[in-house]
């Protein structure tokens, strides 16, 4: 019956074989191609993942750390205590520091920008200016306290606490939207990930720019501290021909 087929088909042997032998190659390469860009993908989702995950791992410590430093200084700890936890704090910073340009690299890699994200400058100049901020007012207050002066004022003067907060919320809405924006997929060109990114982008601007705290305002001088009297006004100069000339 094979053989009745094959006569039907108008097929020999040989053109049999090179068919089996074409289809197997085709199937190979296309088994090969799917399986390399499935694997692709997977190594693209895990990195991206790492890379977000060391970004959260980055602020949090960074501002717990801090954290840990303004209460000592707010209980009157002991100076060593405070020394040991500014020298923690002081290696998150430089671990912060040294890892920025790798920071920004994951964001735009998880936007899926190949130049600037558009998150970029939010993370610069709302998350990492906040970070600035409060290194200021941990060193100013650090410094006071090794001083024996009034450390605690200045915690309060540049507004410890509620940048402490907005670093917790504005940090955690872009490190969980960064998270959603790696999700896993293997359907590509379905548009999902424009959605989730436009999504994103909205909550973070939410969190970090809208919820922006205003710049601190300028410390009242005290009363009792004397100020400098404004200098007396100078008489105007008087015309070329009104000087005198002086005598030898």
């Amino acid at each position: 019956m094979s053989r009745g087929l094959l006569r039907y088909a108008r097929l020999n042997r040989r053109q049999l074989i090179t068919f089996a032998l074409a289809s197997a190659v085709i199937n190979g390469i296309i088994t090969a191609s799917v399986g390399a860009w499935l694997a692709q993908t997977y190594n693209t989702y895990q990195s991206r993942r790492q890379a977000i995950a060391a970004i959260a791992h980055l602020v949090y410590e960074r501002r717990t750390r801090a954290g840990m430093v303004a209460s000592a200084i707010r209980r009157n700890a002991e100076v060593e205590e405070v020394r040991h936890r500014k020298q923690a704090y002081d290696e998150a910073y430089v671990d912060w520091n040294k890892n920025m340009m790798l920071n920004l690299f994951a964001i735009r890699e998880a936007a899926g920008d190949l130049n600037v994200s558009s998150l970029e400058p939010v993370f610069e100049d709302y998350l990492v200016s906040a970070l600035a901020d409060i290194d200021r007012c941990i060193t100013k207050a650090y410094d006071a306290r090794i001083a024996n002066a009034d450390a605690k004022a200045i915690l309060e003067q540049c507004r410890m606490p509620e940048l402490h907060q907005y670093v917790l919320d504005c940090g955690a809405t872009f490190t969980n939207e960064l998270y959603k924006m790696t999700q896993l997929t293997f359907v590509p060109f379905t548009g999902e990930f424009a959605k989730t990114k436009a999504l994103a982008e909205q909550r973070i601007r939410g969190f970090c720019v809208e919820k922006a705290l205003a710049p601190a305002p300028a410390a009242p001088s005290s009363p009792d501290m004397p100020t400098a009297s404004a200098p007396a006004p100078q008489p105007a100069a008087a015309s070329t021909s009104a000087i005198s000339a002086p005598t030898k």
